[in-house]
């Protein structure tokens, strides 16, 4: 089961209702040394706000996951939220934590994690999934967390499908921003899980609402609550040799659309 949690910088205006307020503004409880680090060599005020507004939604959603999975005390400094030369987020136990059901400090955590943040709000997911279960490798999550906001018809043309756009087009005109901002969440997510990103064309990635509401039992991990609904993402051979279906899951929150998707280990 993928955990996710939504939250705002306690300074934002207008915060989507539902979404956790964390104050930014003390941030030695809940990082690592090497994130006290980090934090310290971003000086753009609004990149270190957001930066720790990430990285404090993740340790809350790996440490759910860690929870449910290994009834533990799992701090949030003992949890350091890292990242592969990719760019990835990933979890491990901070090196100067304690031991932690049998977690040494260092050691990286069988847990996938991933974030977005737009707005002075962020996303993130985690999953466990311990590599024997998951035929060696920890499964890739991929999320984004975007306004419902209009889209131009240029940015429809140059970064959507035939059949994308024709979606959009075929909508009444209250939910076409829905539905093209659902689009390009989607289309982020999968290209998360592939460990890509936009340095790939978006068209090369093709994604669809299924109808319904996503069942955990069908859909790998879904989320337990309701109000997620279903999506495919298929991937074209140009992004995925001889291509392939990343299955997601969506929904609408207050002002904004989020996307998860979940697939085999990405690149690192």
């Amino acid at each position: 089961m993928i955990h996710w949690a939504l939250q705002a910088n306690a300074g934002w205006a207008a915060a989507a209702p539902g979404a956790t307020p964390l104050d930014t503004a003390h941030p030695a409880a809940v990082l690592t040394a090497a994130e006290r680090a980090r934090l310290e060599a971003l000086h753009a005020p609004k990149r270190r706000a957001e930066w720790l507004l990430g990285r404090a939604t993740a340790k809350s959603v790996v440490g759910q996951a860690l929870r449910a999975a290994v009834p533990a005390a799992w701090p949030p400094e003992a949890l350091e939220i890292a990242s592969a030369p990719s760019g990835m987020p990933f979890a491990r136990l901070a090196p100067e934590a304690d031991p932690v059901a049998g977690f040494q400090p260092g050691a990286r955590l069988p847990v996938t994690v991933t974030i977005s943040h737009t707005a002075g709000h962020a996303l993130a997911a985690a999953t466990w999934c311990p590599p024997a279960a998951c035929g060696g490798d920890v499964p890739a999550l991929g999320a984004d967390l975007g306004l419902v906001e209009p889209r131009s018809p240029a940015f429809v043309e140059t970064f959507f499908t035939d059949a994308e756009r024709r979606w959009v087009r075929e909508a009444p005109w209250w939910e076409r921003d829905l539905r093209a901002n659902f689009v390009w969440c989607a289309k982020e997510a999968v290209l998360k899980v592939l460990g890509v990103g936009l340095t790939v064309d978006t068209r090369a990635v093709e994604c669809r609402a299924e109808p319904g509401v996503a069942d955990p039992a069908e859909w790998p991990l879904a989320p337990a609550e309701d109000g997620w609904a279903p999506f495919r993402g298929t991937c074209s051979s140009t992004v995925v040799a001889g291509g392939a279906t990343i299955r997601g899951v969506w929904r609408r929150l207050p002002g904004f659309v989020a996307a998860l998707a979940v697939g085999p280990a990405a690149r690192a």
